[in-house]
C-alpha cells in the first residue's frame, strides 16, 4: 500500500513538473541508441557515435525523441509495412532514412519499431500514426574522421521536402502494383481476408490522396521557376500558412500560396530563454505566446483539425498534445548549446584570443550577445535589424507577412478573440491572423481524447501551469531601421541571437546560402568572381548532403557532385537563396553609429547616422572564425 501510494506521487509530481525520466527508464545506454553506418551515397560513415555534454542525460535526449505532440502524417500500419517506390525494400528503412538525412536508432523500449530521430507512433480517437516530434528537426549529426557527433537541439540536416514527395510515390506504386499492394496487405493483416484488403485499399488511396494534395499547394514555386529545398531547408511557414488555409476551405484545393521560401531549421538551446523568436521575431515568448509558437509548429507537422465551428465548442478539435507542447518546452529550458568536440583538432587559444578583439572591433557584440550559455537563469532580448538595412534575402520576411488567403470557416470572426471591437477577419485575409486565430482555437478547445469529466479542468491548469512556467516578459523591441523605413512594421526584420554553439549550425545566413563561417565572412561574390569561382568571396554554387565537417572553415564540405550525384546544389541566384547582405566586416554593409550607452545616433531628420567600417583582413577573419569556436 505504501509503495503504491509513492508511485502515485511520483506521477502526480510529474506532471506537475514536466518529469520525464519515470516514462522513459533510468538506465537508458549513453549512446542513446544511436545507429553507426557504414560509408554511404556521399562517402560518409560513424563507425562510432558520441555526444556532447549539453545538460542532457541519455534519458532526455530519448525522451525529446520519443514524446508525441499530436501529430498524424498517416496510418502507422501504413508506414510501417509500406515499400519504396521502385523496391521491395521498406520505406523506412535504415538506408533509405538515411538518405533525407534523417538519423537512424534502434529499438527500444518507446521505440520498438526502431524509427528514426523524430518520428514516433501518435494514437489520437483510437487510430494509430506516425507523426513528427520536436527532434526530427531539431537533432543533428556531425560527422569526422569516422566519428558521429550527435547534438541535441541543432538544426537537422534532413531533406523533408524529398520525403514527403518520395512518400507519395511509394504510396502510389503500391496502389498501383498488385504484388506491392500485397506483400502490404499480407504484413498487415498476416492473411488474406478480401475485406479488410479492400480496406486497405481504400486507405492507402485516401492516404495517398492527401498528401498528393499537401505537396501540391506547397510545391516551392518562384515566377513558375521551381526552387528545391535541399538538406537542412523547410519553409515552415508557407507550410503551416498552406495547412490552416486548407482546412478553412476543404473544398478548394487552390486556396494556397507558394512554399518557396525555405529557411534553416534554428538550434533549439537558449530558445525559451529569448523574448522574440523565429528568424523574423514573430512569436513573442511571454505569457502563454511560447505555447502558441509550439501550437503553429504542430498544426503545420500534420496535427489532425477541424477548424469548422462546432455547437458548444469555444475552439476547434484537433489532436494536438498540449500538455506534452508544454513538457517540452520546459525540458528544452535545461538544454545547453555544445563546446566545440574533443574529436576536433584544439582550439588555437592564442588565435581565439586575437579573434575576440575582432568581435569587439567590428561590433558583433551589438547585435550578437556574449552570453553565459551555462546560466540557468540567463534571459535574452532579441536585436532586429530591418531587411532593408541588412541586405539579406527577403523571400521568408515577404511571404510571412503578405501572404493572404480564402478564410473560409473563420470569415466574420474578430482578429482578437479577446475584443470584439478589434478588425473583423473578411473573405481574404492575411494568413498570419488565420493562424492565429486556428491556434487560438486549438488551445482552449479540450481534448476529445481526454476524459469527458476532466477535459475543463486539465486545459486550464495546463495553460495556468505554461504561464507560471515562462518568466520571460514582453519588452519594447529597439529595432535597427534603415533610413525612411516605416518602423511600425515590426516584423520587416531579422532577429540576431547570442552565437554561442554557432560551429554546430550550418549553413549560415537564415536561408543557408553560406556553407561555412570562414566564408560568410568574404563579400558576395561580383558577377566577374562568380564566372571565375574565385575563393575570395562567398560560395556562387556549393554542393549539401554530405555530413562530414571540415573543422577549419566551420561548416560541412562540399563535395563533388559528379562523384557523388545525389547532392544538393546549392545555387544563390535561385529566388529565396541569395547570399547577400549581412557584410558587416567587409565593408559594404552599413553599421548604425551609436553614442553614450549604446543609443542610435540621429541625423537632424532623425534618422540614424550610418558608416562603413574597414575591411577585415584575412588575418583578422581566420582570428575570428577561432573565437567563435570557443563560444
Amino acid at each position: 500500500m505504501k509503495h503504491s501510494i509513492t508511485l502515485k506521487l511520483v506521477l502526480t509530481l510529474c506532471v506537475l513538473t514536466g518529469c520525464t525520466y519515470i516514462s522513459q527508464g533510468f538506465f537508458d545506454s549513453s549512446d542513446r541508441g544511436a545507429k553507426t553506418s557504414a560509408q554511404d551515397q556521399f562517402g560518409d560513415s560513424a563507425k562510432t557515435i558520441v555526444y556532447l555534454n549539453q545538460n542532457w542525460s541519455p534519458s532526455d535526449s530519448l525522451w525529446f525523441y520519443n514524446t508525441t505532440q499530436g501529430s498524424n502524417l498517416m496510418p502507422y500500419k501504413l508506414f510501417l509495412h509500406l515499400e519504396q517506390a521502385h523496391s521491395t525494400e521498406l520505406f523506412r528503412s535504415d538506408a533509405n532514412m538515411r538518405r533525407f538525412r534523417y538519423l537512424a536508432q534502434s529499438a527500444s523500449n518507446k521505440n520498438p519499431d526502431a524509427l528514426p530521430v523524430g518520428f514516433v507512433r501518435d494514437t489520437y480517437q483510437n487510430k494509430e500514426y506516425i507523426g513528427l516530434t520536436c527532434a526530427g528537426c531539431h537533432t543533428a549529426q556531425i560527422n569526422y574522421q569516422g566519428v558521429g557527433i550527435r547534438i541535441d537541439g541543432a538544426p537537422a540536416y534532413a531533406d523533408m521536402e524529398s520525403f514527403m514527395l518520395e512518400l507519395e510515390q511509394a504510396l502510389t506504386a503500391t496502389i498501383e502494383t498488385p504484388t506491392k499492394f500485397h506483400r502490404l496487405a499480407k504484413n498487415i493483416l498476416g492473411h488474406n481476408k478480401q475485406e479488410a484488403s479492400q480496406e486497405i485499399h481504400a486507405e492507402l488511396i485516401t492516404t495517398r490522396d492527401q498528401l498528393r494534395a499537401y505537396n501540391t499547394a506547397n510545391k516551392p514555386l518562384n515566377n513558375g521557376q521551381e526552387i528545391r529545398y535541399g538538406y537542412g531547408r523547410l519553409d515552415a511557414f508557407g507550410r503551416i500558412y498552406n495547412r490552416i488555409l486548407a482546412h478553412l476551405t476543404p473544398e478548394d484545393p487552390t486556396n494556397a500560396n507558394p512554399a518557396n521560401a525555405p529557411v534553416n531549421y534554428p538550434q533549439l538551446w537558449d530558445t525559451p530563454q529569448h523574448d522574440f523568436v523565429q528568424w523574423n521575431a514573430i512569436s513573442g515568448n511571454a505569457s502563454i505566446g511560447a505555447l502558441g509558437r509550439n501550437v503553429g509548429e504542430v498544426m503545420g507537422v500534420f496535427a489532425t483539425m477541424d477548424l469548422s465551428p462546432q455547437p458548444g465548442n469555444k475552439g476547434y478539435n484537433t489532436s494536438m498534445d498540449i500538455m506534452n507542447l508544454i513538457r517540452l518546452e520546459k525540458h528544452i529550458r535545461k538544454l545547453t548549446s555544445p563546446k566545440w568536440p574533443e574529436q576536433f583538432p584544439k582550439v588555437d587559444e592564442k588565435l581565439a584570443k586575437k579573434g575576440m578583439g575582432v568581435y569587439l572591433k567590428f561590433r558583433c557584440h551589438d547585435c550578437h550577445e556574449l552570453i553565459n550559455s551555462r546560466d540557468p537563469n540567463r534571459l535574452i532580448t532579441a536585436e532586429l535589424t530591418s531587411s532593408e538595412l541588412l541586405g539579406t534575402d527577403t523571400q521568408t520576411l515577404k511571404n510571412a507577412l503578405n501572404y493572404r488567403g480564402k478564410s473560409g470557416y473563420f470569415k466574420g470572426l474578430p482578429i482578437d478573440a479577446d475584443d470584439p471591437n478589434t478588425r473583423i477577419i473578411g473573405e481574404d485575409a492575411l494568413v498570419l491572423d488565420l493562424v492565429n486565430e486556428a491556434g487560438r482555437g486549438g488551445l482552449v478547445q479540450p481534448s476529445l481524447d481526454a476524459p469527458w469529466g476532466i477535459r475543463g479542468p486539465l486545459r486550464l491548469a495546463e495553460l495556468i501551469y505554461s504561464v507560471k512556467t515562462n518568466p520571460v516578459e514582453n519588452r519594447v523591441r529597439e529595432l535597427n531601421f534603415a533610413p525612411n523605413t516605416d518602423q511600425s512594421v515590426y516584423f520587416d526584420a531579422f532577429k540576431a541571437r547570442p552565437l554561442n554553439g554557432i560551429w554546430a549550425t550550418a549553413p549560415y545566413l537564415h536561408n543557408g546560402s553560406i556553407p561555412s563561417l570562414y566564408e560568410l565572412f568574404l563579400p558576395k561574390c561580383t558577377q566577374q568572381q562568380a564566372q571565375k569561382n574565385s575563393d575570395q568571396c562567398r560560395p556562387y554554387r556549393f554542393t549539401l548532403g554530405s555530413r562530414e565537417f571540415d573543422p577549419k572553415k566551420v561548416g560541412f564540405v562540399s563535395k563533388d557532385a559528379t562523384k557523388y550525384p545525389g547532392l544538393f546544389i546549392f545555387d544563390t541566384s535561385l529566388p529565396g537563396n541569395g547570399n547577400q547582405g549581412h557584410e558587416y566586416v567587409t565593408g559594404k554593409t552599413p553599421i548604425i553609429m551609436k553614442g553614450p550607452g549604446g543609443k542610435p545616433l540621429l541625423d537632424e531628420n532623425g534618422n540614424p547616422k550610418m558608416e562603413l567600417q574597414t575591411p577585415i583582413t584575412d588575418e583578422e577573419r581566420w582570428a575570428l572564425v577561432e573565437f567563435l569556436k570557443t563560444l
